[in-house]
């Protein structure tokens, strides 16, 4: 995708603070490289729970490929089939590149979780480690993580195991 040629114009939406600021040049931004992942533009929309599904997700790569992070998902329920799980973590052909949010607090799940969906075309895992929620929370996960920062240095190791070696 290439960006907007032509003069800049202020946005119709744009608020009086921001009017004047032009919009992105052709060539004045890189594409966001994530090993050998290239994401252009370079723009990545968060997961977000009840709102990243699929259907969102088609209808934010109309107005202009990325990278588009789908819901969170629970790396013990992905390997227990639970079918919600898999619902959150599945995409149609075409969904490039596709991108999943795993939880876990257990190495090994995620370590497999990363294995199985590697497998199946993923190519790229966001790890969470920032929710809030107070049910994910109090299983010790999400923004409990990092305050423990052995576990999730032992977290992340598990899923880069699992996902096998990077090419560049």
């Amino acid at each position: 995708m290439t960006a907007p040629s032509g003069p800049a114009r202020p946005l119709r939406d744009a608020t009086a603070l921001n009017r004047a600021v032009p919009i992105a040049r052709p060539g004045e931004f890189r594409a966001l490289r994530l090993g050998a992942l290239r994401v252009w533009p370079p723009v990545v929309l968060a997961p977000m729970a009840g709102v990243t599904n699929y259907p969102f997700r088609t209808l934010c790569r109309e107005f202009g490929a990325g990278l588009y992070v789908s819901e969170m998902i629970t790396a013990r329920g992905f390997l227990e089939g639970n079918h919600l799980t898999r619902l959150l973590a599945s995409s149609r052909p075409g969904e490039r590149p596709r991108s999943v949010q795993l939880y876990g607090t257990n190495p090994s799940d995620l370590e497999e979780t990363a294995r199985i969906m590697v497998g199946e075309g993923v190519e790229h895992l966001d790890l969470n480690f920032g929710c809030p929620v107070p049910k994910v929370t109090r299983n010790g996960g999400g923004s409990a993580i990092p305050v423990r920062p052995r576990l999730m240095a032992r977290l992340v190791a598990a899923t880069v195991h699992g996902a096998g070696r990077v090419t560049t």
